[in-house]
């Protein structure tokens, strides 16, 4: 049976949302803490009815505990600043060769994360920083000594200590110091020196004046002398090192002007301070209801103050959470809009900030890959219906060409048989031949068969040369990248002068960079600037039914992404030049 509930409280608590356990978990651990200083506070009650000097005793502890939690804070504060890798790196900086500018900026940013640390803590009132570079500033209320004696002592018993904290009592003043260690190469190697100068007073009265009743006082006895003294009259000319005190801790009786004070006194075991409380004996047995009162009441606030904490900060924690299921739920559905991913929230840095941007970043990355797979379908698309109109009745052409060439053979004409047989082999290699990349030799034999057609009909007009090193022939290239530009060349060129014209392909390896450029250029009129700036915008309409410069450009993006250039130049009476550079591959591909 209890099995069973068990197992079924714990199905419960599956179910429970997390913000829900985040908030039932905090709960219970108030209720533990709070249940816990009750029970103490009970016992204390307890133990302060049977014995007088207990009472005292526990109530300096409690300020004991505060003002050694807040020396140890203050130790700890300096751990944290010595260790701080941005100090450090700006330490490291500033001993670096910089300008006198970024000397002066980066010192700044240094006292002010200096003085963000001294503000985290009340009792420090300076904070002093000197190395041997000649850096030596304070920040706070005042300097931490004008005694540059002290200063330079100070800075010696830090360097003994090889970056642990020393503590120096002097006169009035209670001062630590540490000195920063690099925790970068060289290891170890002195930085500077952070000289903290305390407030004790104001330390003392803040942890000691709450727990204690009103009339009240402390002494402080350090190794040297007094630390700390009441104000009152009675107690300056009162020489509290005289009292002889039996042990580390207990209570005895002492008449200060003549009035009889309760002193208990504990010595701590990480100072070794002694710590003396006086209370007027008459005093001792006052305002126990209203302090019994007043833990009840806080308490019960602190059950109140934790429960909203504990609700703000579950929902602060699991509303990202909730939001980021809420747009997965969206793309789930289909919808893909990156402005639902957006927040109005400060973009947060934790974990779950890095799922958000990182479930953004994927969700983009997806939209781009259908964007740019669906412009591929539409080039593919609009590629295939064009070879699809080129493709009027191939058999019929290819019979037909057969019998033009069988004739011409049987009557002894080469040319026409040449030229018919080139043809042939263009359009074998425009229709029939499904693949999408050639090796450029038979790119080069395509367009050269087409050449041979040309020079027949104009004759002396065309120079036609090819400069492409062997060892490239065997890599691949889309088809048709280069025969287009040389149909162009003759049609826009060719056809548009008297003189001879010069069509040429060169190919560049570019070892370095491992790419491959191809130049094809002619020496006929070329064109104007505006012409030009249109053309490489490709705002010219095409003429004729061939494949066209922004087809070439388009098929050269799909397959080689960024990793290519198109790059068109012309000038009038100059002649025009394409440039077109691809990686550079091996025998298989380019």
């Amino acid at each position: 049976m209890d099995e069973l509930k068990e197992g079924h409280m714990l199905k419960m608590v599956n179910r429970m949302k997390i913000k829900h356990k985040l908030i039932l978990i905090m709960l219970l651990l108030t209720g533990i803490v709070c249940a816990g200083f009750v029970v103490a506070m009970t016992l204390s009650f307890k133990t302060y009815d049977e014995m007088l000097y207990d009472h005292a005793s526990r109530a300096m502890n409690l300020s004991v505990s505060g003002i050694e939690n807040e020396i140890g804070n203050i130790e700890k504060l300096s751990v944290n600043m010595a260790l701080d890798s941005r100090i450090q790196e700006q330490l490291i900086n500033i001993r670096g060769v910089l300008s006198s500018y970024e000397r002066v900026r980066r010192m700044t940013d240094f006292k002010s994360k200096v003085l963000q640390y001294m503000l985290t803590e009340k009792s420090i009132s300076s904070i002093r920083f000197l190395n041997t570079e000649g850096y030596n500033f304070f920040v706070g209320q005042n300097n931490v000594t004008n005694d540059e004696k002290l200063v330079q002592d100070i800075v010696d018993k830090a360097h003994l200590r090889e970056g642990a904290g020393v503590w120096i009592e002097s006169g009035d003043d209670l001062i630590s110091a540490r000195e920063i260690r690099s925790i970068f190469d060289p290891i170890l190697e002195p930085l500077g020196t952070l000289i903290f100068r305390v407030d004790y007073d104001g330390l003392v009265e803040r942890h000691f004046r709450p727990t204690m009743n009103q009339s009240a006082q402390l002494f402080v006895i350090s190794n040297s002398g007094v630390l700390y003294r009441p104000n009152g009259e009675a107690f300056k000319s009162f020489s509290i090192e005289s009292v002889q005190f039996p042990e580390e801790q207990g209570f005895l009786l002492e008449k200060i002007e003549g009035k009889t004070y309760f002193l208990a006194y504990t010595r701590s075991s990480s100072t070794g301070w002694k710590y003396i409380s006086l209370t007027p004996y008459d005093d001792i047995f006052q305002k126990k209801r209203a302090v019994r009162n007043t833990i009840i009441t806080i308490v019960v606030i602190m059950v109140a103050v934790a429960s909203v904490i504990s609700y703000m900060f579950a929902r602060t924690l699991t509303r990202p959470i909730v939001l980021l299921t809420n747009q997965m739920r969206n793309v789930e559905k289909g919808d893909w809009s990156v402005s639902t991913l957006e927040t109005n929230s400060v973009p947060r840095m934790d974990e779950i900030g890095y799922l958000h941007k990182r479930f953004q970043n994927m969700v983009r990355n997806i939209e781009q890959l259908i964007d740019e797979n669906y412009k591929k379908q539409i080039v593919i698309k609009d590629t295939e219906y064009r070879a699809l109109q080129a493709q009027i009745n191939p058999h019929f052409l290819y019979n037909t060409l057969s019998s033009i060439n069988w004739m011409a053979r049987s009557n002894n004409d080469e040319i026409i048989s040449t030229m018919v047989e080139s043809l042939s082999r263009i359009f074998r290699v425009s229709i029939d031949d499904k693949r999408t990349m050639v090796t450029i030799r038979e790119e080069l034999e395509l367009i050269e068969g087409y050449m041979y057609i040309q020079k027949v009909r104009y004759a002396d007009k065309i120079e036609f040369v090819v400069d492409v090193p062997e060892e490239v022939m065997a890599s691949q290239i889309p088809k048709f990248t280069l025969q287009p530009i040389v149909e162009n060349a003759i049609h826009h060129a060719v056809d548009q002068m008297i003189d001879v014209c010069r069509i040429a392909i060169k190919a560049e390896i570019d070892e370095e960079n491992q790419e491959l450029t191809f130049i094809i250029s002619d020496t006929g009129p070329g064109m104007d600037m505006t012409f030009l700036e249109a053309l490489r915008q490709f705002n010219v309409e095409a003429k004729g039914t061939g494949i066209g410069l922004k087809n070439i450009y388009d098929r050269l993006q799909i397959i080689y992404g960024e990793r290519y250039h198109f790059e068109i130049e012309s000038a009038l009476s100059e002649g025009t030049s394409i440039r077109i550079t691809i990686p550079k591959g091996e025998d298989s591909y380019v």
